[in-house]
């Protein structure tokens, strides 16, 4: 995924985002089936093809679907269709999720660690099939037209693969950009930690209640976020800061909170299930990271939008962030696989990479500025050139007197 994204997203301006999207759709469906089979059956060679079939989709979805959130919606509404679009990310999880919890509620030794019932993912192949027709609706980035009227924003309408390769190697030297992508690879490296401290330390049917509750907490963030990003009380590039600050605050919190936990129970090395001692402590901790995660995954998006308003060029963005994250992701897991690497040692090795970002991140997230209101953030329109817009090379840019100080 970590090549993959950038590629997607370069023959989806070439071709269109909805293509890439639906093919994003079909790799999970083998891969749900996979985990079925490899549940039920022991199937090994399935969970590599599935996984494959996966890492290809997931690249394409990933890519398209940022692109679409942030790009479609107008500069005033971006932060709550993120939301809106991050949050819908989470019903799969949160139906799987309670249909896990109520067949292992009551069932034998699922207070105790182990796996998931083979019936949730018979559920997940059901999702991931209405993928497909769901996708096809998508309506196409030059067929869009917004609430006020206007169309999506394009650098150029026509493009190569040869030049769209040149165009993401110029969104990399980008100052701003490349200064976030520590952010990028650092925003899913907790994840390895959270999901071996879950499996440590809790029993099935807890691990299940922890990962619905969070995710409905989850979805709750995800929408403030999206109306804390979009408020007209406080000036864009103060809720960049604002915003920015508070996720960081959030994250600290977190780890200091894990940290505590961890040294307590790699001593005891409990079993916590929500009918013993200690189980609302060890969740809390789980939710406050995923209250910073959920945040800074939907914030990052947002700052995409603040730099650029071409869809085409939100693309690119939107695929080096997924490149990022994947590229964190597979590193965390490297390191949380190793068997001499103990919990403690993912933890704090996902403390130390999360701290290495905060400068640069903090960097960019100064950089965002205040425009117009008769610019509207950039919306395309003749008008709104004629009040601040120019043209530069086919690319539509803001003129230096257009921006607030």
């Amino acid at each position: 995924m970590v090549l993959f994204s950038p590629l997607t997203a370069i023959v989806g301006n070439k071709y269109s985002l909805k293509w890439v999207l639906v093919f994003g759709t079909l790799g999970y469906v083998p891969y749900c089936a996979a985990l079925y089979c490899n549940s039920v059956y022991g199937t090994q060679w399935f969970m590599i093809f599935g996984a494959a079939t996966c890492g290809f989709s997931a690249s394409a979805l990933w890519t398209a679907e940022g692109a679409i959130a942030v790009g479609y919606p107008e500069a005033n509404r971006r932060g709550t269709c993120v939301a809106i679009w991050m949050s819908l990310n989470k019903i799969g999880r949160l139906i799987a999720s309670s249909i896990q919890l109520g067949i292992s509620v009551n069932q034998k030794d699922s207070n105790k660690a182990g796996a998931i019932d083979p019936q949730v993912y018979l559920v997940l192949i059901g999702l991931t099939c209405a993928g497909l027709p769901l996708s096809l609706l998508i309506s196409p980035p030059e067929k869009v037209i917004r609430r006020d009227g206007t169309k999506p924003v394009f650098t150029s309408r026509q493009t190569t693969l040869k030049q769209g390769c040149r165009d993401f190697w110029a969104v990399c030297k980008t100052k701003h950009i490349y200064m976030l992508i520590p952010i990028f690879i650092t925003a899913q490296w907790g994840q390895t930690y959270n999901g071996n401290y879950l499996a440590a330390y809790f029993s099935v049917r807890g691990r299940t209640l922890a990962g619905f509750v969070v995710t409905i907490v989850a979805i709750i963030v995800n929408l403030l976020m999206g109306f804390a990003m979009d408020s007209e009380f406080v000036r864009r590039s103060n809720r960049a800061r604002y915003l920015w600050g508070i996720i960081a605050t959030v994250y600290i919190v977190s780890w200091i909170y894990q940290y505590i936990n961890e040294v307590d129970f790699s001593r005891h090395e409990p079993e916590l299930d929500f009918v013993n001692g200690g189980y609302g402590r060890g969740v809390g901790a789980y939710m406050v990271y995923r209250i910073a995660y959920e945040a800074c995954g939907t914030w990052m998006y947002w700052i995409l939008g603040t730099y650029d308003a071409e869809i085409d060029k939100l693309a690119l963005t939107s695929a080096l962030l997924r490149s990022g994250e994947s590229f964190g992701s597979t590193m965390s897991y490297a390191v949380g696989s190793t068997s001499s690497a103990s919990l403690m040692t993912n933890l704090i090795v996902a403390f130390v990479v999360w701290i290495a970002a905060v400068p640069t991140t903090t960097w960019s997230a100064l950089q965002v500025k205040d425009v117009t209101r008769a610019w509207s953030e950039q919306t395309g329109s003749d008008s709104d050139r004629a009040d601040g817009l120019t043209k530069d090379g086919g690319r539509i840019v803001v003129a230096p007197d257009s921006i607030q100080a």
